[in-house]
C-alpha cells in the first residue's frame, strides 16, 4: 500500500466528527430503545423549530460530501425529517434518492419522500421531467407506483396523469434508453384502468405484442376494473420505521380483500419486481 493510500484511510471522516448538533450524537447509540427515544425527540424538535430542520438537511449534505452517507445515523436523520413531514428537506432528500451508489441512503430517501407526501411527490415529478438518466427514471417510476399509500387519495389521479405522459415520452426513445416498462408498471400498480386501451395500442404498435413486462401490467389492469391502487399489507415506512414511532401496525394494515381479488394477488405475486415492499 502506498503512503497516499494509507493517508487516505487515516483521513476517513466519521459521523461524530462532522455534526454540529450535540443531540445527533445520540443517534450513535446501539440500544434500540435509546435510538427510538432519540429519534422521537428529534422529530419533536423539528416540529417546534423549522431552522432545526434546515440544519438537519445541511448535516445530510455535509456527511454525504465526506463519504458518510451510508452511516446508520444519517439514515435516522432521514427518518426524522420524513416523520416531521419536512418540506424544507425535500430537495436534500431528492438528491439523496438520486445517489444510486449510496444504495441504503437512496432507499431511505425514497421511503421518506413518500412519507412527506404530496409536496415531495410533486417535486419528484418535476425532477424526472428534467430527464435524468435511464436508471434514475426507472427508480422514480417504481417509487411513483407506490403512491397508493398516500393519505391524499385524490392526488393519485394527478400521478396517474403524469405517468401517462411519461409512458408516451418513454416509448418514443431509443430502445436502449427507455424506461417505459417501469412507467407502465407504475400505472398498473396505481390502477389506471382508463389508460388500459392506450397501453394495449402501445404494446401492439411499438412492441409488436412482444414485451412480457408490459403484458403483465396490462393483465394486472384487466383484473382491476375498479382501478383501485395497490397498497401493501404493511407499507415500507411501517416495515422499516414503525418500531421507532411505536405505531400499531395492525391498525394500519389494509384489508386486501377490499382492494384486490385473490386472482389479482396471485398474479401480482407471480410477477412482482424486486422492489416490491410486501
Amino acid at each position: 500500500m502506498s503512503d497516499s493510500e494509507f493517508d487516505e484511510i487515516l483521513d476517513v471522516s466519521e459521523f461524530k466528527d462532522l455534526v454540529d448538533e450535540p443531540e445527533l450524537l445520540s443517534l450513535l447509540a446501539e440500544n434500540r430503545q435509546e435510538i427510538a427515544g432519540a429519534v422521537r425527540s428529534l422529530v419533536d424538535r423539528c416540529l417546534e423549530d423549522g431552522e432545526f430542520q434546515v440544519r438537519l438537511a445541511d448535516t445530510i449534505e455535509t456527511v454525504i460530501e465526506e463519504g458518510c452517507g451510508e452511516d446508520q445515523a444519517v439514515l435516522w436523520i432521514v427518518a426524522v425529517l420524513a416523520e416531521a413531514r419536512s418540506q424544507t428537506a425535500i430537495h436534500t432528500l431528492l438528491r439523496s434518492f438520486a445517489m444510486e451508489e449510496e444504495e441504503n441512503l437512496s432507499h431511505a430517501a425514497g421511503i421518506a419522500l413518500l412519507r412527506i407526501g404530496v409536496p415531495a411527490i410533486e417535486a419528484l415529478m418535476e425532477w424526472v421531467d428534467e430527464e435524468p438518466g435511464t436508471d434514475l427514471r426507472r427508480l422514480t417510476y417504481r417509487l411513483l407506483g407506490d403512491c397508493g399509500v398516500l393519505d391524499e387519495q385524490g392526488y393519485i389521479e394527478d400521478v396517474k396523469e403524469f405517468l401517462r405522459t411519461r409512458v408516451i415520452r418513454e416509448q418514443a426513445r431509443e430502445p436502449g434508453e427507455r424506461a417505459v416498462e417501469d412507467a407502465v408498471a407504475a400505472s398498473a400498480r396505481l390502477g389506471d384502468h382508463e389508460f388500459l386501451e392506450s397501453l394495449r395500442e402501445i404494446f401492439a404498435g411499438v412492441f409488436d405484442g412482444r414485451n412480457a413486462s408490459i403484458q403483465d401490467s396490462i393483465e394486472l389492469l384487466e383484473e382491476n376494473p375498479d382501478g383501485i391502487p395497490f397498497v401493501p399489507t404493511i407499507t415500507a415506512w411501517e416495515e422499516t420505521y414503525g418500531w421507532l414511532f411505536e405505531e400499531d401496525l395492525e391498525s394500519h394494515k389494509v384489508n386486501r380483500g377490499e382492494v384486490e381479488t385473490e386472482d389479482s394477488l396471485h398474479h401480482h405475486d407471480d410477477h412482482c419486481d424486486e422492489d416490491c415492499q410486501e
